[in-house]
């Protein structure tokens, strides 16, 4: 029906007015102009130390919330020592460095469920306390400080020439102890300025919203009104549109849905011996805004219009006597009430395309709107993915989310995205260090079992891939992921690799050392179809280890890497072909969305993009992908 049109636009963010989006310092400018010598050493004042034991506290709050509903809330509290948490957190100024690096050393152990991101946000903030306290009581913190700073200014020197992600690995972690120490506040900002750009860019074509909501209505329905006390009754056939425009916004979303129509109706009224036929054309319009921000989805009230010309068709008179002469009257008398008639027309059919109108919408905008909520904010809020920055706006012709992941010890984009491919309407413009960030979020130090994997699956009525069973002969599998990088994408020039780092693996009973696996695939393009290409085997060795170097395997990583290349060999095909992409729910109707463009470039971005389905015959019908439009009240006037 008509109200799922209200929601169509957010379909794509919910299954995505915080900063300005500001072109930063370009990396390259540190080659000319190098950090050069430090700041001098600042030790934090007492209100440094009041705000990390406030930011520890309020790190807190997520994190009891969770323990609270836990059945093993109370085991979670005595092993991390909850009542010396909540001291320190209300230590103020007398923070207690030894008693925090006590509490960072339980929060940091291998013990799962650590890696939830309640867990981690006051691991963060322990960290930060820690730095702050150091930097304040500890004699050798100034040395600290110069070391760290020699050592950034190597890293951004480097980047400054290579300009790669990898030239970049430890600017992140470095700037977060200079901001948790409070120093060199203005060069932090300035690097930041060079490594904290956007790293998600994603665009929406209009005409891939509007292919699933405009349509041409044609209906005829009865008209059966009372207008100055007299019946009126006849058809009224409506052919229109009901359409979707991007109106232009740099702030938020802005959409409008529309519905212009015109209604041709041939009624008669009786009243005595008298019945009017007459002809009423009346233009129907109604317009309905909806705008969504990083915050939330809403809407403006309904407008609407109607506007209506009358014509007199035929009076009939039914009398024996004088029916010229109560021609005559019956006609001046309808000449006079004209205006009137047709003013009331108006009102009633202004009335009605609005109320069945907002009546349509207002429904689905409220579902959509806590859906954003609820299954777009909250959750991404909850596992910490929730990006710093989340800007959308509109043009005409296009609806852009501009998007930024990284915490304090990450990095993000660089360098700008590449341009989308003019033929694609959808693209998706992501630096790798979005993926990376997020993976660290997500899985650094989980465990991930063969059973969960295969429930998270069955949740959502899927199958485990036949890469990710176990053989028959074979025990089932888990995997505890590294704490740092735990996977990770590196971009080049028309190739990527990815990387996944376990700590960890069992088989069954048999429990095996790190390992890393690797795969690199080059990107090609042949008669508008796009492909991966395996780039060599897939490589598996301890972190570390140079294959062909005088180091050898011992037997239990010979072992462990012939089970995952049997395994991993199978996950990561020597082709990939990329198929059409099928699009959700309401959207169905558009796709699938063939790709035009997949492009990956050595600064760590990668640009996907698809263009429109290809064409094919068949006619539209009145209701697709869910959408009736509701015309009950066009047909009346």
């Amino acid at each position: 029906m008509l109200r799922h049109a209200a929601v169509l636009f957010v379909v794509l963010f919910s299954s995505i007015s915080i900063l300005g989006i500001c072109k930063g310092v370009d990396i390259a400018d540190f080659r000319k102009q190098p950090l050069g010598e430090a700041p001098p050493f600042q030790k934090p004042d007492k209100n440094a130390l009041v705000e990390a034991s406030a930011q520890l506290r309020k790190s807190l709050k997520p994190l009891d919330a969770l323990l609270s509903e836990s059945k093993s809330g109370v085991d979670w509290r005595a092993y991390l020592d909850w009542s010396a948490l909540e001291t320190q957190a209300d230590a103020g100024q007398k923070l207690d460095t030894s008693v925090l690096l006590k509490l960072y050393r339980r929060f940091n152990a291998n013990e799962n469920g650590l890696e939830m991101y309640q867990f981690v946000t006051v691991r963060r903030a322990l960290a930060a306390a820690i730095e702050v306290a150091v930097a304040a009581t500890n004699d050798q913190a100034a040395e600290t400080y110069t070391k760290r700073f020699q050592k950034l200014s190597g890293l951004v020197s480097k980047a400054a020439k290579e300009k790669t992600p990898k030239s970049l690995d430890g600017v992140g972690p470095l700037l977060a102890r200079l901001v948790e120490s409070r120093q060199a506040p203005g060069l932090v900002t300035k690097i930041r300025s060079a490594v904290g750009r956007p790293n998600l860019y994603m665009s929406v074509d209009e005409s891939l919203l509007s292919s699933a909501v405009d349509r041409v209505v044609d209906r005829t329905s009865p008209v059966n009104e009372v207008v100055l006390g007299t019946p009126v009754r006849g058809t009224g056939h409506t052919s229109g549109t009901v359409f979707l425009d991007f109106l232009p916004s740099s702030q938020r979303a802005v959409t409008q849905l529309s519905f212009q129509a015109t209604n041709l109706a041939n009624t008669r009224s009786t009243k005595g011996p008298v019945t009017v036929c007459s002809e009423g054309l009346t233009e129907l319009s109604a317009q309905k805004r909806i705008y969504i921000d990083d915050e939330r989805v809403w809407a403006d009230p309904t407008i609407a219009s109607a506007s209506t010309q009358t014509r007199l068709t035929g009076i009939g008179i039914k009398s024996r006597f004088g029916k010229n002469f109560i021609r005559r009257v019956a006609s001046k008398k309808v000449s006079q009430l004209k205006p009137k008639i047709e003013a009331i027309s108006e009102r009633r059919a202004q009335e009605r395309v609005r109320r069945e109108f907002e009546s349509e919408t207002a429904e689905a905008i409220g579902q959509a709107s806590q859906d954003y909520e609820h299954k777009f904010r909250r959750p991404l809020k909850a596992r910490g993915w929730y990006p710093e920055l989340l800007r959308m706006s509109t043009t005409n012709e296009e609806l852009t989310v501009v998007g930024r992941k990284a915490l304090r010890d990450q990095i993000a984009a660089f360098t700008d995205p590449p341009k989308a491919d003019n033929d694609t309407i959808l693209s998706v413009r992501v630096h790798e260090t979005l993926v990376n960030n997020a993976s660290e979020i997500t899985l650094a130090g989980r465990t991930i079992t063969q059973e969960f994997v295969e429930e998270q699956l069955k949740e959502r009525d899927g199958e485990l891939p036949e890469s990710l069973t176990s053989d028959p002969d074979q025990p089932p599998w888990s995997i505890t992921f590294a704490k740092r990088k735990p996977v990770e994408i590196n971009s080049k020039d028309g190739s990527f690799k990815l990387t996944i780092r376990g700590s960890r693996y069992t088989s069954g009973d048999r429990s095996f050392p790190a390992m890393d696996i690797w795969v690199a695939y080059k990107i090609e393009s042949a008669a508008d179809k796009i492909r991966l290409v395996r780039d060599g085997e897939v490589q598996i060795y301890p972190p570390g280890f140079v294959p062909g170097g005088d180091k050898k395997l011992s037997v239990s990583e010979t072992s462990l890497r012939r089970i995952l290349q049997k395994r991993f060999g199978k996950v990561f095909k020597e082709i990939v072909d990329i198929e059409p992409l099928e699009l959700p729910d309401q959207l169905a109707a558009a796709g699938p969305l063939p790709m035009e463009q997949l492009e990956a470039r050595k600064d760590g971005w990668m640009a996907i993009g698809w263009r429109k389905k290809d064409k094919s015959s068949g006619k539209v019908k009145d209701s697709v992908a869910g959408l009736e439009v509701p015309l009950q009240f066009v047909g009346q006037q």
